[in-house]
């Protein structure tokens, strides 16, 4: 009876110790894009210029110390897309402060043909100056529309 019992006990033992299983399968990422062309109605004041300025102090060229901490967001310069690169650029972020400070005081949506002025002090190895001054038109949306 012993000897019964104790083949039962190892037969469970064997049958219950830990085990993995590791099912693989071919798989490849599905790529959706949703393609909506829209419409903008602007009216545009051409009476009168909104005027922006913006600084910013960076300690060795990198780290920023100084300077405006309010962007308009998702400006393009030259009609590019804003990508990878130009949100590192240090010229950028201060133009998209002074495109903020040239709307935030005005009824204005957008800024229309706005025209960057910059100054760079670049003769210190340890710290940058970045001055930028916007002028462009006031735009108001009056509508959005899809293309279609």
């Amino acid at each position: 009876m012993k000897s019964v019992f104790l083949s039962v006990v190892t037969a469970l033992f064997l049958v219950s110790s830990c085990s993995s299983i590791n099912k693989s399968h071919m798989n490849s990422s599905v790529n959706i894009t949703i393609d909506s062309p829209m419409k903008a109605k602007i009216d545009v004041d051409m009476t009168r210029k909104l005027t922006g300025y913006a600084s910013g102090g960076y300690l060795f060229h990198l780290l920023k110390i100084s300077g405006d901490n309010k962007y308009a967001d998702g400006i393009a310069f030259n009609g590019n897309e804003p990508s990878v690169f130009s949100m590192l650029s240090k010229v950028n972020a201060v133009k998209a402060a002074a495109s903020y400070n040239a709307i935030r005081t005005s009824e204005a949506d957008v800024l229309v043909n706005p025209q960057y002025v910059v100054e760079e002090s670049n003769w210190n190895p340890f710290y940058k100056i970045i001055k930028v001054k916007v002028t462009g038109y006031p735009g108001k949306v009056v509508r959005i529309r899809n293309v279609q």
